[in-house]
């Protein structure tokens, strides 16, 4: 396995923010919708989360389907591909904190980056996401970031 000086590549990993709103669920009973086109990855990640405990997630493929998802599915928490073919997940997440319907427009949103790259950590904190990871999405990384929304 080959390791990089964050330094030298002037990325870090991305971490939830100090803010998170609190769920009051159990892991099983935490609905998840996970926004990604590439099917592989989205189904590999709710297959991951699956493992981890979270049995009630939704996968959407596009962001129009998200949008769709989110009202129908009622999720406590979107982990979003920032980037999709059909609209940047930036974008999505204006939707999504525009949507008429106040608990979409609440909906905690994490971001799922290709990389960590500086200013990033900003730009989803500025766009309405609560923290970011980067791919591939490690276990044990969005456990902890999904506990810390209980």
């Amino acid at each position: 396995m080959q390791t990089h000086s964050l330094a030298a590549t002037r990325c870090r990993p991305l971490q939830v923010y100090d803010y998170v709103p609190a769920v009051a669920l159990a892991p099983a009973d935490l609905r998840i919708l996970i926004v990604n086109e590439d099917f592989r990855s989205a189904d590999s990640l709710k297959r991951t989360l699956h493992d981890l405990g979270y049995f009630t997630t939704l996968t959407a493929y596009s962001a129009r389907r998200a949008l769709v998802a989110a009202v129908d599915f009622s999720p406590a928490v979107a982990l979003l591909d920032l980037e999709l073919s059909d609209m940047t997940g930036y974008r999505l997440a204006q939707k999504f904190r525009s949507h008429p319907r106040g608990y979409v427009r609440q909906l905690p949103l994490l971001a799922i980056a290709e990389r960590a790259v500086l200013g990033d950590l900003e730009r989803t904190r500025a766009a309405g996401f609560i923290g970011c990871l980067t791919k591939p999405v490690l276990p044990m990384v969005s456990n902890d970031m999904l506990r810390k929304l209980q």
